[in-house]
């Protein structure tokens, strides 16, 4: 096999553990070029068992907006008259595309969901498709009406003749201008965009990206479907799931809607969908519902008074004094997807109360649409001590810091500091909160900071069975090994030196910020050949870095500190987490490269890096590290201890997150 014959096999591999395709891939192949590009699983039958009709259920998104639009023969309808009494799919389309994995996908998909849903009464009568142009410039009624009746020449690379009278209804709409269409795209989010010529004229071809809507007979959006899921299987078991919902069809013999088992409910520790073995093939999916956890509301704000064991008095500004009724209003807007541009995304979705208030399920936070951050979400918990706050160390308290995520484009997305309060304070149910916990004032750049900051400053988590051995003295607490452990960790190890243990209360950090030797091996260190990925449940490939790089978003730039006060002695310093809770907030540093305690005691047992491997000094990486000589059973030792630190309340924080509303757009479902 030629190299050009290998990367093309592994380029149609990964293409089917990514969405659908690697678009027109060009690969030299001798004087030719070869063309790759996956179909997507419409095209062919689904390579994994649809979700059993009445198994599950489909909670409604919100309502299917109104729209005054032209059918193919001239006359205005409107879409709630079209949907009403109906289930509908509603596909947007134009039937010049030439995209194999667009527009010609949804007419193959609704074919085949006509050939197969005829055969089933009910769906005959209650099923309709309805493709909607945004093309009125080409997609005129007349054009439609051609291609929906017996001449269907006119849609390119379809073969529509195989439709038949009597199949579930599919009906073609369009706009009568592009004024009229824009406000329709905006309420299904539709983004199209003229495609361009090599000349920099405007292509006739648009850019889009494909999604499917379910409607059901209340004009309720059941389901949106994007290429990998857009399947006449799974669109069919749907349509089926809701008619037995609404008593329209009976599920099959033992078939019931799966109900939530006791370990499904309360209190867990850990993502909802552990990847726990997820390196083996043996591994057994684990997931638990989101929707079925309970929690209690619990007293948060008497750790103002009484700390637990092990920490001093929380520090609390003299200009935001803290109140229950501050830590209520700030937890409503941290979990309160609202706060978002498109009201999707909270504070809680990077920050996530079961998993020690990071994400045990991404290196690096992913944010507003899925983009990416550049660095590991790390944990809120006992961040009311820091004197520095995210981990450059760029500000100085609770209330300032809130604001970045807030209006960062790859976070939480809002546009500015101002249409953040516009919004809070056009949403009803905060009417009189801000007025209620402020004294009167109302949500403003103050105020919303420090709501989020009250209840922030209350998450510290303490009274770990290390403090009650070390400040209690009981004995008894911890282990044998986790003694050992903290001798090292106070000793050979000099783990104290950046995580400091006081007299009487102990923070596990210094609140400063060092060159560990990882920042700069990132930014100035050769990349390897080849990188190892797990795709599968014990299944690995490796890919080479060029190939990733060729087809992933190239890494951002990180230099630490010193890009907030571009002193060069700042490069690659971050700042010293806290080792509190340190077994629930994996993974680990300031690029989460470290999935567990093992690596990261690894990394510092080796020293750091003082240069690139090319010669290359790092001059500004703390004299702290340096190779520590420790055996396999020492570095046990010390995760043992580590280990120790996860303090009591955790299960009572995380009880009273999950008795906490999540802020959205309240459709009734």
């Amino acid at each position: 096999m030629t190299y050009s014959d290998i990367k093309v096999s592994l380029l149609s591999f990964l293409a089917l553990f990514s969405s659908y395709s690697f678009a027109e891939e060009e690969i030299a192949a001798g004087d030719k070029e070869v063309q790759v590009q996956m179909l997507a699983p419409g095209y062919g039958a689904l390579n994994y068992p649809a979700p059993t009709p009445g198994s599950y259920k489909l909670p409604a998104f919100g309502h299917a907006k109104d729209a005054k639009v032209l059918n193919v023969h001239g006359e205005y309808v409107n879409y709630h008259d079209l949907f009403k009494g109906k289930y509908t799919f509603l596909s947007f389309i134009y039937t010049s595309c030439t995209d194999v994995n667009g527009c010609p996908l949804s007419h193959l998909v609704f074919n085949r969901i006509q050939n197969e849903g005829v055969k089933i009464p009910q769906l005959a009568d209650k099923l309709q498709l309805i493709s909607m142009s945004f093309d009125p410039k080409n997609d005129t009624p007349e054009a439609l009406l051609a291609i929906s009746g017996e001449d269907h020449s006119m849609h390119e690379g379809h073969d529509m003749s195989a439709m038949k009278k009597d199949e579930i209804k599919l009906t073609y709409l369009t706009a009568d201008s592009v004024d009229s269409l824009l406000p329709i795209l905006a309420d299904y989010d539709q983004t199209i965009q003229n495609q361009i010529n090599d000349d920099g004229t405007q292509s006739e071809n648009f850019s889009h990206i494909l999604r499917v809507y379910l409607i059901d007979p209340e004009l309720k959006i059941r389901n949106i479907y994007s290429v990998s899921f857009l399947h006449p299987d799974i669109l069919l078991n749907d349509v089926k799931t809701l008619m037995i919902q609404d008593g329209i069809m009976e599920a099959a013999a033992g078939i019931a809607l799966a109900e939530h088992t006791a370990d499904d409910t309360g209190v867990r520790v850990g993502a909802s969908d552990s990847k726990a073995g997820y390196h083996s093939d043996d591994y057994q999916t684990n997931s638990r519902s989101i929707t079925a956890r309970k929690g209690t509301k619990s007293d948060l704000i008497r750790v103002i008074e009484t700390p637990p064991l092990g920490l001093p008095k929380i520090p609390v500004p003299a200009d935001n004094p803290i109140t229950s009724e501050k830590i209520e209003l700030g937890k409503k807007l941290f979990f309160d997807r609202r706060l978002s541009l498109n009201d999707t995304f909270s504070c809680a979705m990077c920050h996530i109360a079961e998993q020690g208030y990071t994400s045990n399920e991404l290196e690096k936070a992913v944010g507003f649409e899925g983009r990416s951050n550049r660095r590991n979400a790390p944990t809120l918990y006992n961040t009311a001590y820091l004197q520095r706050l995210f981990l450059d160390g760029r500000e100085t308290s609770l209330e300032n810091q809130v604001w970045s995520p807030l209006v960062k484009h790859n976070k939480m997305g809002m546009t500015s500091i101002g249409q953040t309060i516009e919004k809070v304070r056009g949403i009803a149910d905060y009417d009189g909160l801000f007025e209620a916990a402020f004294d009167g004032q109302q949500a403003d750049i103050m105020t919303i900071g420090q709501a989020l900051a009250s209840y922030e400053r209350v998450l510290v988590s303490g009274n770990s069975p290390f403090d009650r051995w070390h400040f209690a003295k009981e004995d008894n607490a911890i282990s044998e090994q986790a003694k050992r452990g903290f001798d090292l960790f106070t000793g050979k190890a000099n783990c104290v030196a950046c995580h400091s243990v006081g007299e009487k209360t102990a923070l596990f950090t210094d609140n400063k910020l060092h060159n560990t030797g990882l920042g700069f091996i990132v930014a100035m260190g050769k990349d390897p050949e080849t990188e190892r990925m797990l795709i599968a449940p014990g299944v690995y490939i490796d890919v080479k870095s060029s190939l990733k790089k060729r087809f992933g978003k190239a890494p951002e730039g990180d230099i630490g500190y010193y890009e907030i006060t571009q002193n060069p002695d700042d490069r690659w310093k971050y700042r010293t987490s806290s080792l509190r809770n340190i077994a629930l907030t994996a993974p680990y540093m300031h690029n989460g490269s470290m999935s567990d305690l093992e690596s990261v005691v690894s990394y510092y047992n080796e020293g750091g890096f003082l240069d690139n491997g090319s010669g290359f000094p790092n001059v500004t990486q703390s004299p702290i590290i340096k190779p520590l000589g420790l055996t396999e059973d020492e570095s046990g030792d010390l995760i043992a201890f580590l280990k120790t630190l996860t303090g009591d309340n955790v299960d009572e924080v995380i009880s009273d997150a999950f008795a906490t509303p999540v802020g959205d757009t309240n459709y009734d479902h």
